[in-house]
């Protein structure tokens, strides 16, 4: 192999298939003077130009058309079987047209006559750029390959149903969590009408709620996640929560659905709730049977029992005596109540006695089948069945044994005991109060959900927040782009700003910056340090993904009283804060892994950094950095800095436009390979 050495010229390897060394050379030196440094080698045979091929890597092949013991359509055919996307150029003293174009059909890319050599190093750019080009459309359509079954991976192992509708509300696709949480398989709902999925009290709200969503022009991109009762495919109604995303795929709209069956939150909300007034009204109760009285209506129209009775020991701690605080929805129940009411049960006798002996609940699924239920007689009259009894405890005493009834036999329902054991535990502290005499407060228990509120896409319009000017913008390379910008609002009047950027483009990414997005906002609102909530989020979001995508993002916490922000970086392109001289003030540098990588990240807590009238903070993600003029050439940091100063006097939006221009300008005609993503904050 032989090695030109013209300094400052265009490296090019080229093999050359020729039996002459001297029109090889006048080739080379053909393609100096065309500007490029030839790292050639010359082969003649088939043999050589195969052990050439498998040998070394190359740029392009010139080839001559007729020789000894070789040819071009020959070497051609050779070139091709390689698997090798190489240009392929035949140089030839004289060959006819119709040979020519019968060549350039079999697969080579141009011809020229030896005679006319000047065309050759033009030739040879064009040829190569167009190599370049079919090389990147390759790699563009593997990514997309990979993105999608990463997308499919995502799909099909959220525990949340993904339900993908058109605009007439028609199931296009649905993901597996749909038979978890509704018992349809996925190809079961694909051409019905996302009504199924509702409860019928609520199909007509959902049915005008569709209308207006899409009709208006105001929240055609997103929805905020509501609660709604949902129906599955046997009947029954469960607790949901939906929210929507409006996208468009090949030019048409859809929704996508995001639903979260919400029944056990829902019921542990109620349960708190329930031990909550419980705990307020028996403080407040005037006397004892006044207390369990109320404790015990409560319990039965919050659990469906029909009949309630309360027990109480004795003075001397020899028997349980039936309280006079009773509750019942039964219009049969005197007779059974005023057998109660003779009764003394010793430890161990009757229900209320083998409760109060165990401290233990008892659950009896057939009174009327019990060997240790003295009023059998009365129960079977009434057709009392099943029945519960709970102790309640105060230091570990039983205080009082509550007892409850129903009219058809139950099988044990330990949610229901607990529940009611849980009632009964404060219930205990309060009886023991009384007796005493004296105040005893009691702990409420509390109960805190937060509402988790998805926004999904693109803020409408920045916050207006007192001293500052704030514009973000968002420009994707695809219809569905992995960058995203947000506004938080946070604990104490602050707000946050986000930006960030999911591995991959297309559908998948859109639906996972969707679902990190309710993460985030659940978290701003209840968390104040925003590397604890960066921490938080990687946790679940690492458990969602696995190793199959991450997220860059920075985290940004504005105070607009004390003008100062914190900040936490995942992984993400440093953000910078610019002086009102245009000086570089601070680098918002990585403080951590991107999330979803590592589910044990913890990400710092956050230092606050003063601001003064005129600086700027430029929040971005590598699509601006990285855009790429023709000549491959980067953007890079130090020309979006320069914009920012050059612009330092205008607004937040003209900042965040003039950044967007430039990028657009410099990158001229080339095709936008990332999305462009910028938030500018201006202290003002």
């Amino acid at each position: 192999m032989f090695v030109g050495t013209t300094q400052q010229k265009t490296p090019l390897r080229v093999l050359i298939i020729e039996d002459s060394e001297f029109d090889a050379r006048i080739l080379v030196n053909t393609l100096r003077q065309g500007g490029y440094q030839p790292a050639f080698q010359r082969v003649d045979t088939a043999e050589a130009l195969r052990a050439a091929l498998n040998n070394a890597q190359w740029d392009i092949i010139l080839s001559d058309y007729n020789m000894p013991n070789f040819s071009a359509p020959a070497a051609l055919k050779i070139a091709l079987e390689s698997g090798f996307d190489l240009p392929f150029i035949i140089i030839s003293g004289g060959i006819g047209e119709d040979v020519a174009v019968a060549a350039m059909k079999a697969g080579a890319n141009d011809y020229l006559m030896k005679g006319n050599l000047a065309r050759l190093a033009p030739a040879v750019e064009r040829e190569l750029r167009e190599a370049e080009i079919r090389a990147a459309r390759r790699r563009a359509e593997e990514a997309l390959r990979e993105s999608e079954q990463r997308y499919r991976l995502l799909w099909e192992n959220s525990t949340d149903a993904v339900v993908l509708v058109d605009a007439e509300s028609v199931i296009q696709f649905a993901n597996p969590a749909v038979e978890e949480i509704f018992g349809y398989k996925s190809s079961e709902l694909v051409g019905q009408n996302f009504s199924l999925l509702l409860a019928e009290g609520v199909r007509g709200d959902y049915r005008e709620w569709l209308r207006r969503y899409l009709q208006s022009d105001s929240g055609r991109t997103r929805q905020q996640p509501a609660e709604t009762m949902g129906r599955r495919k046997e009947g029954g109604e469960i607790f949901t929560e939906i929210g929507f995303t409006n996208i468009e795929l090949q030019g048409s709209k859809y929704l996508v659905a995001f639903i979260r069956d919400i029944t056990e939150r829902k019921r542990a909300e109620e349960e708190s709730r329930l031990l909550q007034s419980i705990s307020l009204a028996v403080n407040e109760a005037q006397d004892l049977d006044s207390a369990l009285a109320l404790v015990l209506r409560t319990i039965c129209e919050a659990t469906g029992w029909a009949l309630g009775q309360a027990w109480l020991p004795s003075s001397d701690a020899t028997h349980l005596e039936c309280s006079p605080a009773w509750y019942t929805t039964l219009n049969a129940a005197d007779q059974f109540r005023a057998v109660s009411e003779e009764f003394k049960f010793k430890p161990g006798e009757g229900l209320p006695g083998r409760v109060w002996t165990s401290k233990q609940p008892v659950w009896v699924r057939d009174a009327t089948r019990e060997t240790n239920f003295p009023r059998m007689a009365a129960a079977s009259q009434m057709g009392v069945k099943a029945g519960v009894g709970i102790p309640v405890l105060a230091d570990d005493e039983v205080v009082a044994v509550i007892e409850f009834f129903l009219l058809e036999t139950r099988e044990e329902d330990e949610r229901q005991r607990k529940l009611i054991s849980a009632i009964a535990a404060q219930l205990g502290g309060v009886i023991q109060r009384k007796r005493a005499e004296q105040e005893l407060r009691e702990n409420e228990a509390q109960f805190h959900v937060a509402r988790e509120i998805q926004q999904r896409l693109f803020p409408k319009a920045a916050p207006q927040v007192p001293g500052f000017d704030i514009a973000g913008l968002s420009h994707a390379a695809e219809a569905t782009g992995g960058d995203y910008f947000d506004y938080l609002p946070m604990l104490r009047d602050r707000l946050g700003v986000v930006v960030g950027d999911v591995t991959g483009h297309g559908i998948g990414p859109a639906l996972l910056m969707a679902e990190t997005r309710a993460y985030l906002r659940i978290l701003a609102r209840n968390r104040e340090d925003v590397g604890e909530i960066l921490t938080r989020a990687n946790r679940v979001l690492a458990e969602d993904i696995g190793y199959e995508r991450f997220i860059t993002m920075l985290l940004v916490s504005l105070d607009p009283q004390k003008r100062t922000f914190t900040y936490a970086n995942a992984g993400h392109p440093a953000g910078y804060v610019l002086g009102a001289a245009g000086e570089i003030k601070a680098q918002l540098k990585r403080t951590g892994l991107p999330l979803g990588i590592k589910p044990d990240v913890a990400y710092p807590p956050a230092i606050a950094t003063g601001l003064s009238p005129g600086d700027i903070l430029l929040l971005l993600t590598d699509g601006i950095e990285e855009a790429m003029s023709p000549d491959e050439t980067i953007f890079g940091t130090e020309r979006i800095l320069e914009i920012a100063r050059a612009n330092r006097g205008k607004s937040a939006r003209e900042i965040v436009d003039a950044l967007y221009a430039a990028v657009r300008q410099f990158a001229q005609n080339t095709p936008q390979l990332d999305d462009v993503t910028a938030v500018v904050i201006k202290t003002v």
